[in-house]
């Protein structure tokens, strides 16, 4: 106990755990890639050729990239099987054909350089590619190593791999590994059908990536082989305790009715012959987006379905500063020592094996071993061992999650009720079977055949318990783009986002508070016709959606000197010299043509405004830039009298030392106390204020 710090959060675990379990947010995720002498075949894209092989680095090299700058905790592993040769890590060394071509770990600058450099000359001279044309039920039994090797290596970490997401990618052009097993076939089958289920016992997401589909999406053909491999560990997999889920029910129905790959899909979906990215549309397959939370929205009395979260908006956070060495770039870091007094010499560490009493655990036994609280865990013990029933009624009365209140156009939505960003609302199968069905069904009601869309208005419970707010559930229609090479990708996926909605004292109304009429003697100010109209053609004039184009996005603007920061930064971390630096085109600048064209609409506000061409007044204009806050101080008589000793006007037209900077500052501040102007800052800050407030004053 003594070597073990309290937690009472991991104490009391057991005895508080819901439904409140929300997604990780880590994900360990594992390319097992087939090694076979088909995958050396080429395939050309965009002037680019590859053996499939080579494909399936250069794509997983793209999933490393992302995930080093959005999700740098997550841990990536690349492993081969049909290899000639064992791998040399201690951990895959007793599989056969199986090879660690990067061991599972967070992805970094030798990673991707691993995968860049990959040779298919040198992989073929260590593993090498074996043929498993030559030995019957060989891919087979290859696959079934390379599957064991990732159970094996996802299941380190023991419980603390529980809330991780674990994904398996199969890199394959083989169809059916089995159709040359022969006899050994049912047995074969049924040892894969057993490591997938125990790989969906870990909550293993299986994904097949056929790589033959980049060159021709219906060349591959699932086959009764992978609909049955994902579907037992579908069956498998977390929340469905038996059978299959509806998830892999849909999954393979997909797959019987159309063998070929969901990205053929898009010319039947959009009723149009589309050029499909089909490198994009792979990269889409891999990466999954991680939900913030999983949720029940109940619809009805007697129906809920699952619903996950998913953030639009990440928030960057500048990360913390690290030293490292000049000669190597290694962490620099620090470490704690035993220091002799006298000599000076390193001490060696002895481990204290008496047993030392622990602070933090005094007060919670008595020497006759009954509980005395403490005040540090007096109101949690109170609320775990004596309010048990009435924690009970409450999470009862506050259920976890969203709950249909009812319906309202989406015109009644202003955006002033957008605090803050919002969620996507996306069905989750794994929680409650038949969750697609009934939120598809939900959105078509409230889409389908509506000119205006309907909006659902909900309560939100964010955990058992919490306080409840209001939250707007807005359908969005889905939404293309054709690329100018035809190329169609989906840009707005069907689906609802969720909002939450201000309480009434969460919304400002400056022109209503007492302080705010007290200081404008009790009535506020309000605009003319002529203003009104003023501002709404300015607006109108300066507007940056242009007719007949996309509406404006600040994502859409290219910032290249951002972009040559981390084409820099990329370039060092891999060891090479920075690339060459081209003209920058830099679109983030404003366009002083165009709004200069608008003079004529920017002197008409003003003078609607302000009834001058030149703005507010003059003194209002030096007090902003002075920073007046509060109304000055009267000025005494020490002040007036210092200030009547200088010409400052002749001052602030000398250079130099012959003018202002000659004075001290206090001699400086003089001057700005006889105006009431602000006296911080250092003094050349000081002077400026000075030159600036007498260029303003008459001759």
């Amino acid at each position: 106990m003594a070597d073990q710090e309290y937690d009472p959060d991991a104490l009391d675990a057991k005895e508080e755990e819901d439904d409140d379990s929300h997604e990780s947010s880590k994900e360990r995720i594992i390319a097992l890639i087939d090694a076979d002498q088909s995958m050396l075949a080429t395939f050309e894209d965009d002037g680019t050729e590859r053996s499939y092989l080579a494909w399936a680095m250069f794509l997983l090299e793209q999933q490393c990239s992302a995930r080093i700058r959005a999700s740098p905790n997550d841990e990536i592993g690349v492993i081969f099987y049909s290899t000639k040769q064992r791998s040399e890590s201690d951990e895959l060394r007793s599989f056969e054909h199986v090879w660690e071509h990067v061991a599972l770990a967070p992805p970094d600058a030798g990673t991707i350089r691993k995968l860049r450099d990959f040779q298919e000359a040198s992989f073929q001279d260590q593993p090498g590619c074996d043929d498993v044309a030559a030995a019957p039920g060989r891919a087979a039994e290859d696959l079934k190593n390379g599957l064991w090797a990732c159970w094996d290596l996802l299941t380190k970490g023991g419980a603390a791999s529980a809330r991780v997401d674990k994904s398996l990618l199969i890199f394959t052009n083989n169809p059916d590994p089995l159709h040359d097993a022969g006899s050994a076939a049912p047995h074969l089958r049924e040892q894969l059908h057993s490591r997938a289920r125990e790989l969906g016992g870990l909550a293993v997401s299986m994904e097949v990536v056929p790589l033959v589909q980049l060159s021709d999406p219906a060349a591959f053909d699932y086959g009764p082989f992978w609909r049955g491999l994902l579907q037992e560990a579908s069956s498998a997999a977390r929340g469905c305790e038996d059978g299959l889920a509806e998830a892999g029910q849909a999954a393979a129905l997909q797959m019987d009715e159309a063998p070929e790959s969901l990205l053929a899909k898009v010319d039947g979906v959009l009723g149009i012959n589309a050029k499909v990215d089909r490198v994009r549309g792979i990269n889409l397959r891999i990466a999954r987006k991680r939900p913030l939370a999983a949720l029940t929205w109940s619809l009805a009395p007697g129906l809920k379905i699952g619903v996950q979260l998913y953030g639009m908006v990440q928030i960057a956070k500048r990360p913390a500063h690290k030293y490292i060495t000049r000669d190597k770039a290694d962490l620099v870091t620090s470490s704690n020592a035993l220091v002799a007094a006298d000599t000076g010499t390193i001490l060696p560490s002895v481990q204290h094996k008496a047993f030392v009493p622990d602070k933090k655990l005094e007060g919670r036994f008595d020497k006759h071993k009954a509980f005395v609280p403490d005040k540090k865990l007096e109101g949690r013990f109170d609320k775990v061992m004596l309010s048990r029933a009435e924690e009970r009624e409450l999470r009862t009365l506050r259920p976890k999650g969203l709950t249909l209140l009812g319906f309202k156009p989406a015109s009644c939505l202003k955006d002033s009720h957008q605090l803050g960003p919002s969620r996507f609302v996306y069905p989750d199968e794994r929680w409650l079977k038949g969750s697609t069905a009934a939120y598809v069904a939900l959105y078509r009601a409230c889409t389908v055949g509506r000119e205006e869309p309907l909006m659902s208005v909900c309560s939100y419970v964010p955990r058992s318990g919490g306080m409840p707010s209001l939250a707007a559930m807005l359908p969005q229609r889905p939404g293309y783009e054709t690329g100018d090479d035809g190329t169609v990708q989906l840009v707005d996926s069907p689906g609802f986002h969720m909002l939450l909605l201000p309480f009434r004292d969460d919304v400002r109304a400056p022109e209503a508070e007492q302080a705010m009429l007290k200081r404008l003697d009790g009535v506020p100010p309000r605009a003319s016709d002529d203003q009104v109209a003023a501002a709404e053609t300015l607006i109108s004039a300066l507007s940056l959606d242009i007719p007949g184009e996309p509406p404006f996005s600040s994502t859409l603007i290219d910032n290249p000197h951002l972009a040559r920061y981390w084409q820099v930064l990329e370039d060092l971390a891999m060891g090479d010299e920075p690339r060459p630096l081209e003209d920058l085109e830099d679109d983030t600048a404003p366009e002083a043509e165009g709004i200069d064209a608008h003079g004529a609409t920017i002197d008409a506000f003003k003078l609607a405004v302000w009834g001058s061409t030149d703005g507010p007044p003059a003194q209002k204009k030096a007090a902003a830039a002075a920073g007046t806050k509060r109304k000055a101080a009267e000025v005494d008589g020490t002040v007036a009298e210092e200030y009547a000793k200088h010409d400052w006007r002749g001052l602030a037209a000398k250079p130099g030392k012959a003018g202002l900077e000659k004075l001290s500052a206090a001699l400086l501040k003089t001057y700005l106390k006889f105006h009431g102007l602000a006296v911080s800052g250092n003094k050349p800050e000081l002077i400026a204020r000075i030159q600036e407030h007498v260029a303003q004053q008459p001759q």
